[in-house]
């Protein structure tokens, strides 16, 4: 996606949903960024072949990104701050569950690891038939 383009997401996705991003910062620097909307607004999920995504009936909010890029703040509990600042925001709105797709094997995945999400309370919904190593994960808020 273009510059451009994500700036018109942005700018569409903050009328119809709300606020959809946090960033984490050290030291007045940015190390980290999560960016969360509704499933219908991020199309490209669809590419993961997930069955049991929450329906539009619920009112459930997606993950797309939860990353701290700087290696050397990994490992220190920022990831599960901002998990924690993004879950805030969404109950705060009322949301019924959040969900997102987590990498089993890797802390580079963009939407974090399996372990984070798990140990801040969310359940395996799916594995992926696509890629086993993707897992499907929710949190009842």
């Amino acid at each position: 996606m273009h510059a451009a383009e994500k700036a018109e997401w942005f700018l569409k996705t903050l009328r119809e949903f709300g606020n959809c991003g946090k960033i984490l910062y050290v030291d007045d620097k940015p190390v980290g960024y999560g960016q969360y909307s509704s499933a219908s607004r991020l199309p490209n999920i669809q590419i993961y072949g997930a069955k049991n995504l929450g329906t539009a009936q619920e009112k459930v909010a997606f993950i797309s990104c939860l990353y701290v890029s700087n290696e050397n703040f990994r490992g220190r509990g920022l990831g599960r701050r901002l998990l924690d600042e993004v879950i805030l925001d969404l109950k705060n709105r009322g949301f019924d569950a959040v969900e997102t797709f987590a990498r089993e094997s890797s802390p580079n995945n963009p939407s974090g690891s399996l372990q984070l999400f798990l140990r801040r309370g969310f359940h395996v919904r799916e594995r992926l038939e696509t890629d086993p190593d993707f897992a499907l994960v929710r949190l009842d808020l």
